[in-house]
């Protein structure tokens, strides 16, 4: 699970326990600071084009509005009382709702609809007083004399309870999820967490900051995602690879993988076949142990191995290479053509194919590094390596050095 996502709240919370005065000093700037966080992080979100966060940011701004407009009140006044209890619940039932639903994408009508929805229905409690009827027509008597007695916090604190084991049964249900997911309920907990320290007079402001600051830790995380890892193979793409490279240590090495006949395959098997073999490629170099592994571009990997003990990257190397051609993979049916007439064409062919065991294999070059030598210059002796591999009938593995040294043994033979 990917906790990094309540680092903001670990944060906040820490500040006000060992820094009371300063976290009050710095709430004075409150509600713009928090009016201003949130508009900026909606800004990110829309210039990421990163829509789907903008929900969940929509309502945590509806949910502050309620705060500051009818929550600073004294728990003695009945509406006030009457929103502290109703809340928590309808905020933890929206950001259910956006765990579960299938969420339009924006900019759409149904999109602008929802959010319009997300600002609307928790400031439609404070302006219409709908909690007022809930509560006189349809809550039993203990509730609403508890709401003016000192025995609400009671029921407030099982309203959290009620809500936490919700939010709970949701985290767990994406227990494999992204830091998406994981970002509203970081963002949720903070929120619900404003209901245990309600007697602080901005409890509310730092509590919706930490909201908002885990979700953007999560939008912060998910843009570094497509600056740098591929989509496809969940490597990191040449980007990072030129960034690991500028600081490679003095004793390391590169190696250059490709996967042999790549283009013939793709069009005999197809694309999605095509992809399934560079998922397969990608998920036993990961596996691989001793060695950084990048998506250099198409069919093209790249290895780094950070010693250059020559035995020891020719085993790693050797065993890439076996158990990539040794791996049975099971040709699957691609999704069914939208033409009807085009998959009546199709259809014999590809049952035919369905279950077949297909082979592939990989062709590397492998380049130690020089005293002194740039990135540049090691790659292009890796790659050189790589055609050598290739031209020696592929699904080989071949050494710079070496070829160097079989080069330099054909000029002294011609030499002499």
């Amino acid at each position: 699970m990917q906790f990094y996502v309540f680092i903001p709240l670990i944060l906040i919370i820490g500040l006000q326990w060992l820094t009371p005065g300063f976290s009050q000093l710095l709430a004075q700037s409150f509600p713009g600071a928090v009016y201003g966080l949130l508009f900026l992080a909606a800004s990110l979100t829309a210039i990421m084009r990163q829509w789907r966060w903008l929900y969940s940011l929509a309502l945590i701004f509806s949910h502050y509005l309620v705060v500051q407009n009818t929550l600073q009140q004294a728990l003695t006044v009945p509406e006030a009382a009457a929103m502290y209890l109703f809340m928590p619940v309808v905020i933890s039932l929206l950001m259910l709702g956006l765990q579960f639903i299938k969420i339009p994408q924006l900019p759409t009508k149904q999109g602008f609809a929802l959010l319009a929805g997300l600002i609307l229905i928790p400031l439609c409690f404070q302006w219409v007083g709908l909690e007022n009827l809930i509560i006189n027509q349809t809550l039993p008597a203990f509730f609403s004399d508890a709401i003016s007695t000192d025995s609400r916090y009671s029921v407030f604190l099982l309203l959290f309870v009620i809500c936490s084991s919700l939010g709970c049964l949701a985290a767990l249900y994406y227990y494999q999820a992204s830091s998406q997911e994981y970002s509203k309920f970081a963002a949720w907990f903070s929120l619900m967490l404003f209901y245990l320290n309600i007697e602080q007079a901005s409890i509310s402001g730092w509590m919706t900051l930490a909201a908002c600051f885990c979700l953007l830790v999560s939008l912060s995380n998910q843009m570094l995602k497509l600056a740098y890892i591929d989509e496809l193979t969940q490597l990191p793409q040449r980007r990072a690879l030129m960034s690991h490279l500028n600081r490679l240590s003095k004793q390391s090495a590169v190696t250059m993988l490709d996967v042999d006949h790549f283009k013939k395959f793709n069009d005999t098997w197809g694309h999605d076949v095509g992809d399934q073999v560079l998922k397969l490629i990608a998920s036993i170099l990961s596996k691989t142990k001793g060695v950084k592994a990048y998506r250099y571009g198409g069919e093209e990997f790249t290895l780094v191995f950070n010693h250059n003990d020559p035995e020891v990257i020719a085993e790693r190397l050797e065993y890439i290479r076996s158990r990539v051609a040794n791996y049975p993979l099971v040709f699957r049916q691609a999704s069914r053509p939208h033409d009807h007439q085009a998959g009546m064409q199709n259809r014999n062919q590809q049952n035919q194919n369905v279950g077949k065991i297909l082979h592939v294999s990989v062709s590397l070059g492998c380049a130690i590094r020089r005293p002194d030598e740039k990135p540049e210059p090691l790659l292009k002796r890796a790659d050189i390596a790589l055609y050598e591999a290739k031209k020696a009938g592929r699904n080989k593995v071949m050494f710079a050095d070496k070829i160097t040294r079989i080069q330099s043994q054909k000029n002294n033979l011609k030499a002499s």
